[in-house]
């Protein structure tokens, strides 16, 4: 049942994706891929990757890999520490730009609580940004703050709402900022699917987004057990 779910949704989102040119009047994508591995009771290490297009399944726009350490704090409090690096298709918005690099590293605490019954998460990051194209390198900071809930509907499937805020610390202050619901499915203790809709402001244009993403749960310690 669930492969058949799948086939229809990608069907459904490649049909869409056809004659669209204008980047704001496309229906793009984010296909993404997570994963945390428990290394002990406080450590873990995430990892990622993303591929984002202006298109649903075409129109290649970047792609991002990172990974880095958790450390919880306590059980609502958590501290991340990452590196990413993305390669940037920037020729559809900015013509003089076609491609940049760039080397990210932040830092980050997760805190969680609840309002009354309500799941409510907060993502406090200072990102770090290290750009490099054909003809400049430069270095820009930026404080992101995203604020949302996770709500289980079963044991099954979730729902997930938040939005994030952009602030750049020289430059335009505000030039970006995203507003995101999603459907969650719980394949297993393992493995989750997420599926939703990204609205995302950014440099002047109003983009439209689905996001694809699947998110997979190890736990290194039972390895070590077993050896």
């Amino acid at each position: 049942m669930k492969r058949y779910f799948i086939s229809i949704v990608f069907c459904i989102t490649t049909f869409l994706s056809f004659g669209q040119t204008n980047p704001e009047k496309e229906l793009g994508s984010w296909y993404m891929l997570f994963g945390t591995h428990q290394v002990s009771g406080k450590l873990s290490i995430n990892t990622g990757i993303q591929l984002r297009n202006y298109e649903v399944v075409s129109n290649y726009n970047l792609n991002l890999l990172y990974t880095g350490i958790n450390y919880k704090i306590d059980s609502n409090i958590l501290f991340t520490f990452n590196y990413g690096y993305l390669d940037i298709d920037k020729s559809i918005e900015f013509t003089n730009i076609k491609n940049t690099i760039e080397h990210r590293f932040w830092e980050q605490l997760s805190f969680k609580h609840k309002l009354s019954k309500i799941p409510i998460n907060h993502r406090f990051r200072f990102e770090h940004r290290f750009l490099h194209d054909l003809t400049d390198n430069s270095i820009q900071n930026r404080i992101r703050y995203r604020l949302g809930t996770h709500i289980d509907l079963n044991q099954t499937f979730f729902i997930v709402a938040n939005k994030e805020f952009f602030l750049n610390i020289k430059g335009e202050t505000f030039r970006e900022n995203r507003l995101y619901f999603g459907l969650g499915i719980k394949l297993n203790k393992q493995f989750k699917l997420q599926l939703g809709y990204l609205n995302q402001h950014i440099n002047n244009l109003n983009l439209n987004r689905l996001q694809f993403g699947l998110y997979i749960k190890t736990d290194l310690r039972k390895r070590n057990n077993s050896n």
